[in-house]
C-alpha cells in the first residue's frame, strides 16, 4: 500500500486542452496531489470556413469536473490566444490570476467586456518572483516576445522541474525590458529539468529570429518616401511595433489617429501602466483628421489577418465609418500571417492595390519580426535547459514534428520525446514520461452570445450557404390538391425570378408535386423526394449545390 502510495505522490498529470495541432486556444493543466494549475487560457481565432463563429475557446469539461483541486490560473504573456478565454473560465471557477503587470491590465479590459459576479483576484508578479500556489513551488523568467511582460515558467513539482517556455524569442537588443534570461533557464539546467515544453512556432526557420529594434530604420524610409497618408494595420497587443509606429510618426511631424476599439484600448491601458511612452499632442481625435493635410496623417489599426471587421479591412472595402484608402495611400501590415488566413490577407492585400495604396507587407518588405524563436533559439533553450523529457508546444503538426527533430539532433532521447494532442494526459515521475490516456474534448464555439459544442453539419451549412446561396420553396396542400404556390425563393446566388430559370424550375416543381399527390404522398415524403430532385435539377441547370429547404404545409 506505501509503494502505491508512494508512486501516486510523485506522480504529475500534464494535460493539453489546446495549443497543440494548431495556433491558438492554449491552455495546459498541470495535476499532482489532487492539485490542479492551469497554465494560460486564450482563444483560437476560426478559419475561414466558419462563418458566424467569433471565435473557439478551450473546452472546460475536465475543470468543470475537478472544480474543487483547481488552485489558480498562471498566465505567460497577453496575447489573445493566451488569454481570451479567462473570462468564460472564470465563470466556471473562482480561482486566483498571477501574471505580470500589463498582463494584468489587459485581462481585466476583457472583463469589462464580459463581467463577472464576483471580484477575481490578481496577484502581480515580477521576473526572476518565486510563489508558492498549493504544492507548486513556481519561478517567473523573463522572455522575449512581441508583447511586454512575457515570462516563462520553472515549476517544481513532484517529479521534479519542469519548464514552460511560454512565448519566446532571444532578442538581445529588444525595443523594451531585458533580453530573455537565460541565466535563469541554465540555472534550473544546471540543477536538473525533468521536463520541457517549449514554444514551436517558428521551429522550422533556420537560424535567429531578427531583433525588433531593426524594424525602426525600414519604417523610416517607408514614412520618408509616404506622399499622403500612412496607414499602419498591426496587432493591437504589439506594443513595441505601435511604439516604434509613434516614435517614427513623431520623427516626421505627423499626427496620429487610433482606429478600432480594441486597438484603443490596449494604446490607453499600457501609456496609463506607463509602458508606452506617447508624446504630448502626438495623437489626435478621429474627428480632427481632416484637419491636417493627407501627408500629416498617420492612422493605426487592426487588420493584419484580413479580419472582415478589422479597421483594415473596413477601410479597403469602403465600410469604415471614418476613412476609406484611396489613391496615394501607403498601407504597411506588419505582421506575419498566421496559417489558415492567408486568403483573407492577400484579398485585402489585392483590393488595396487595386485602389492605387502603395502596400507593405510581410513577404516582401522587412516591416515586421517575429515574436518566436526560430530553430537556432530553440536549440539554445533546449541546450541550457537539458532536459531530460520534452513535449514540443505552441504549433501546427508540422512545427512540433520539426521541434521533435531539433530535440533529437541535441540528444534528447526519441523515447524521450511526445508528439502530443490536445486532449491528451501525460504523466510524468521521477523516472518516467508516457501518455497514459485522454479525455474527451469539444470544440466550443462562441457564436454571439451563444457557447458550445455547434454541430459539424451547422458549420458545414453555414459554409455552404456563404459559398453556393440558399434556395427555398415553399407550398401549402390538402387532400390531394395544390392550395398555394408553389413559391420560390433564393439567396446569395442567381436571382431565378429575372431569368427563364425560374420558370423551368417552377414548372419542374409543380409537375412533380402533382405526381406525388396523385400517389397519395404525405408532406413529409414530398420534402423528401422534391429536395432531392431540386438540388438534382439546379446543378444540371447553373453547377450549383445551394442547401435545399423545402417547406410543404398540409391543411
Amino acid at each position: 500500500m506505501k509503494e502505491n502510495n508512494s508512486r501516486e505522490s510523485d506522480k504529475v498529470k500534464i494535460i493539453p486542452l489546446g495549443g497543440l495541432g494548431a495556433i491558438g486556444k492554449n491552455c495546459t493543466l498541470f495535476e499532482q496531489k489532487d492539485e490542479i494549475i492551469i497554465v494560460d487560457c486564450g482563444i483560437m481565432f476560426p478559419r475561414e470556413e466558419m462563418p458566424g463563429i467569433d471565435y473557439i475557446i478551450p473546452d472546460f469539461s475536465y475543470i468543470r469536473k475537478n472544480k474543487s483541486k483547481v488552485k489558480a490560473i498562471v498566465v505567460t504573456h497577453g496575447h489573445e490566444d493566451h488569454i481570451g478565454a479567462i473570462a468564460f473560465l472564470l465563470q466556471e471557477v473562482s480561482i486566483p490570476i498571477y501574471a505580470t503587470k500589463l498582463t494584468i491590465g489587459l485581462i481585466q479590459s476583457r472583463l469589462i467586456e464580459k463581467p463577472l459576479t464576483y471580484t477575481p483576484q490578481f496577484i502581480e508578479v515580477v521576473p526572476r518572483q518565486v510563489v508558492n500556489i498549493g504544492s507548486y513551488i513556481i519561478e517567473f523568467i523573463n522572455v522575449n516576445h512581441s508583447i511586454i511582460g512575457g515570462v516563462g515558467l520553472a515549476i517544481q513539482t513532484v517529479a521534479g522541474t519542469i519548464i514552460h517556455t511560454g512565448d519566446f524569442k532571444i532578442d538581445f537588443s529588444p525595443i523594451e525590458g531585458e533580453v530573455t534570461d537565460i541565466y535563469r533557464f541554465s540555472h534550473h539546467g544546471e540543477k536538473g529539468v525533468q521536463l520541457l515544453l517549449s514554444d514551436s512556432t517558428n521551429s522550422e526557420k533556420e537560424g535567429f529570429t531578427k531583433s525588433e529594434s531593426g524594424i525602426f530604420d525600414r519604417l523610416s524610409d517607408i514614412f520618408s518616401d509616404s506622399k499622403g497618408r500612412i496607414i499602419v494595420a498591426s496587432f493591437a497587443s504589439n506594443l513595441e511595433r505601435i511604439q516604434q509606429v509613434l516614435d517614427t510618426a513623431q520623427k516626421f511631424n505627423k499626427k496620429v489617429v487610433i482606429s478600432g476599439l480594441s486597438m484603443q484600448k490596449n494604446i490607453e491601458i499600457a501609456n496609463n501602466l506607463g509602458f508606452l511612452d506617447i508624446k504630448e499632442d502626438l495623437i489626435i481625435k478621429v474627428e480632427d483628421a481632416g484637419k491636417y493635410p493627407n501627408k500629416k496623417i498617420v492612422i493605426i489599426g487592426t487588420g493584419t489577418q484580413g479580419e472582415p471587421m478589422s479597421a483594415l479591412a473596413r477601410m479597403a472595402f469602403g465600410t469604415h465609418r471614418n476613412f476609406a484608402v484611396e489613391k496615394g495611400d501607403t498601407v504597411i501590415i506588419t505582421a506575419s500571417i498566421i496559417p489558415g488566413n492567408e486568403r483573407m490577407v492577400t484579398n485585402i492585400v489585392n483590393a488595396l492595390m487595386e485602389i492605387g495604396a502603395d502596400v507593405y507587407y510581410d513577404k516582401n518588405e522587412n516591416i515586421h519580426v517575429s515574436g518566436h524563436g526560430a530553430s537556432k533559439e530553440l536549440k539554445v533553450m533546449i541546450s541550457i535547459t537539458k532536459p531530460r523529457f520534452f513535449v514540443p508546444v505552441h504549433g501546427e503538426y508540422k512545427h512540433l514534428k520539426r521541434h521533435a527533430e531539433i530535440a533529437e539532433s541535441l540528444n534528447v532521447k526519441p523515447s524521450h520525446i511526445i508528439i502530443a494532442k490536445n486532449g491528451d494526459v501525460l504523466e510524468l515521475t521521477k523516472k518516467s514520461f508516457k501518455k497514459t490516456g485522454t479525455i474527451p474534448l469539444l470544440e466550443m464555439y462562441v457564436d454571439g452570445a451563444e457557447i458550445g459544442d455547434i454541430a459539424s453539419d451547422v458549420i458545414k451549412e453555414r459554409h455552404l450557404m456563404s459559398t453556393e446561396g440558399v434556395f427555398c420553396a415553399s407550398m401549402v396542400i390538402s387532400k390531394g390538391k395544390i392550395l398555394s404556390g408553389p413559391d420560390i425563393e433564393t439567396r446569395g446566388f442567381i436571382n431565378v425570378e429575372n431569368t427563364k430559370t425560374h420558370g423551368l424550375l417552377l414548372k419542374d416543381i409543380e409537375d412533380k408535386l402533382q405526381k406525388m399527390l396523385k400517389e397519395g404522398k404525405d408532406a413529409a415524403e414530398i420534402e423528401s423526394l422534391l429536395k432531392r430532385s431540386i438540388s438534382n435539377y439546379i446543378f444540371k441547370l447553373i453547377r450549383r449545390n445551394p442547401p435545399i429547404v423545402i417547406n410543404v404545409i398540409e391543411v
